[in-house]
């Protein structure tokens, strides 16, 4: 059993999913705060949700994934810039789902859309924002 948590801990891509699961976690709860306690529209919420969630993300792809020991400043901006690009096609996705679909579980769709663009993510994070 041990032997098989380590097999899965050494492969990148598990251990993006994981920080990705964490920031999904992230997601909800920042989206669920801005949307039902601070009464934002849902779509402007999401968008503070997305960046909160970015940022976690950033951190334990830092240490976690991709155990870098780069510049932190630099690859937090270059990580912003990759995951735009992923949280642009993440927020259409969810913005489709929501305005589209009458009765659309919102965090149903946040979920969704962030499936949508996590390999995305993975591999534009791997091959820019934390060079190995």
């Amino acid at each position: 059993m041990k032997s098989l948590l380590r097999k899965l801990l050494e492969n990148q891509f598990i251990r993006f999913g994981m920080v990705g699961g964490s920031g999904l976690v992230v997601d909800l709860v920042a989206l669920a705060f801005f949307w039902q306690v601070a009464g934002l529209d849902p779509l402007i919420a999401r968008i503070l949700s997305i960046w909160i969630a970015m940022t976690n993300n950033w951190f334990w792809n830092r240490i976690f994934t991709f155990r870098s020991e780069g510049n932190p400043f630099g690859e937090y901006v270059r990580f912003v810039l990759v995951n735009s690009v992923g949280a642009v096609i993440n927020y259409s996705t969810y913005g489709a789902l929501i305005t589209l679909i009458d009765s659309f579980s919102t965090y149903l769709a946040v979920i969704l859309a962030t499936l949508v663009s996590m390999t995305f993510n993975f591999v534009l994070s791997k091959i820019y924002a934390f060079k190995i």
